[in-house]
C-alpha cells in the first residue's frame, strides 16, 4: 500500500510524533510510506535521521500547486494552513483521511465539516475530538475514534525496575510542562508544599520550560530544597524511571505526550479532569483523576497514592497495560491499516 502522511505545521509536538512513526512503522511493514512536510522542521529531519522518507511541502504545494497523484492513501494529520484544493487534487486519485489530535475552538471543527466533500474519514484522537466532530456537523458514519500511538518500546524499561521502586522511600513525585506562562508549573509546586506539609520526606521534580522564575516560586514557598529543576532533558525515559508518580497541573483542554509516556513508564498519575487529557483514564483504575486548577484536589491524590503504595503500584501497572494493549505503535498501526483497507474496497 502507498501511504503520506501530510503534516503541515512546524512544531514537533504528538501530532508531529504520529506522522513520523506510523509512517516508520509502515515501512517496517514493508508498505510504502513517507511524510509531506515543512523542509525547515524538526519533523523533516527526524525523517531523515530514521530514514524515512520525506518529501518537502512548500508554499506552492500549501495553496495546491501540487499534484499528490501515485498514493493510495494520503493522510492529513491536524491539517490546518492547506488550501482545500491541494486536498480536492489528492481525492481525485486517492482515500483522504483526517487525523484531529487537537482540541481547538469551534470555528476550527467547522473548517474541517466543509472539507467534507473530499474526506473519506475523519479520525478522532480521543472521544473529546468525536464530539467535538459530530458538533460541527460532520456525519457520525465518516468518523472514527483512533487513539495517539507511542513507540512502548522505548518506555517500557522503566517500568520493568517500578515493582521496585515502588518499595522504596522516599517517593518522588514529577511533572513535565512547557508552558510558558509558568501557571502549571506554579500549581504543581503549590501542590507540592501541600504534600510536604503532610509528608516531609517527599521528593519533587520539574522538568520543561528553562525559566529560572521556577526556582524563584520553589523558594518562595520554602520548598526549593525539595524540588529537582531539570528544565527541558532529552533523556526523559530515564527521567520517567526515576519518578513515582506523575502529577499533570494543566489548566487547558488537550491530549499530553508526556502523559502518555509516563503511562507508558509505568508512573502512577494523577490527572486533572479535562477533556482530552482524562479521556483515556478510569479513576482509581489506571489513573487518579482530580479537579482542574485545584492545588489542594492533587495533593490529596498524591498523599493517597504514598501512602498506599500497592495501590500505586497497581495503578501505574494498569496504566502500562492500557497503553501498551490500545495505544503502542503497532497496535495503533494495525487500525489504521484496516481502516485504509476498508476506504480502498469501498
Amino acid at each position: 500500500m502507498n501511504i503520506l502522511n501530510v503534516c503541515d505545521g512546524a512544531a514537533w509536538d504528538m501530532v508531529a510524533y504520529q506522522a513520523l512513526h506510523t509512517a516508520l512503522q509502515f515501512s517496517r511493514m514493508k508498505h510504502n510510506a513517507a511524510v509531506l512536510c515543512p523542509k525547515g522542521s524538526r519533523l523533516y529531519q527526524e525523517c531523515q535521521k530514521l530514514k524515512v522518507e520525506v518529501l518537502p511541502l512548500t508554499l506552492g504545494a500549501k495553496f495546491g500547486f501540487f499534484e499528490p497523484g501515485g498514493w493510495d492513501i494520503v493522510h492529513f494529520y491536524n491539517q490546518s494552513g492547506l488550501n482545500p484544493l491541494f486536498m480536492k487534487k489528492a481525492r481525485a486519485s486517492s482515500r483522504i483521511f483526517i487525523t484531529q489530535v487537537k482540541l481547538g475552538n469551534p470555528k476550527g471543527f467547522e473548517k474541517l465539516a466543509a472539507l467534507d466533500p473530499y474526506v473519506d474519514i475523519f479520525v478522532g484522537a480521543c472521544n473529546s475530538v468525536q464530539e467535538e466532530f459530530l458538533r460541527a456537523g460532520i456525519d457520525q458514519r465518516k468518523t472514527f475514534l483512533v487513539p495517539p500511538a507511542i513507540n512502548i518500546g522505548r518506555w517500557e524499561s522503566a517500568m520493568l525496575i517500578k515493582p521496585a521502586m515502588f518499595q522504596k522511600r522516599p517517593y518522588k513525585v514529577g511533572t513535565i510542562s512547557m508552558d510558558k506562562t509558568l501557571k502549571e508549573q506554579e500549581l504543581f509546586l503549590t501542590m507540592a508544599k501541600a504534600v510536604l506539609e503532610a509528608l516531609p520526606d517527599t521528593n519533587f521534580m520539574v522538568v520543561g520550560l528553562k525559566d529560572e522564575r521556577i526556582r524563584a516560586f520553589a523558594r518562595g514557598l520554602g520548598i526549593s530544597h525539595k524540588v529537582d529543576v531539570l528544565w527541558d532533558r532529552n533523556d526523559v525515559p530515564e527521567i520517567m524511571a526515576m519518578m513515582h508518580i506523575y502529577a499533570k497541573t494543566a489548566r487547558r483542554e488537550g491530549m499530553s505526550m508526556s502523559l502518555m509516556e509516563a503511562q507508558a513508564s509505568g508512573v502512577a498519575c494523577v490527572i486533572p479532569r479535562l477533556k482530552g487529557l482524562s479521556d483515556f483514564t478510569v479513576h482509581d483504575r489506571n489513573g487518579l483523576i482530580v479537579e482542574p486548577d485545584d492545588a489542594a484536589s492533587c495533593a490529596a491524590a498524591v498523599i493517597r497514592l504514598i501512602e498506599n503504595p500497592e495501590m500505586c503500584h497497581s495503578i501505574a501497572k494498569m496504566a502500562f497495560n492500557y497503553m501498551n494493549n490500545n495505544m503502542s505503535l503497532p497496535v495503533v498501526v494495525n487500525i489504521l491499516l484496516r481502516l485504509y483497507e476498508d476506504s480502498l474496497q469501498r
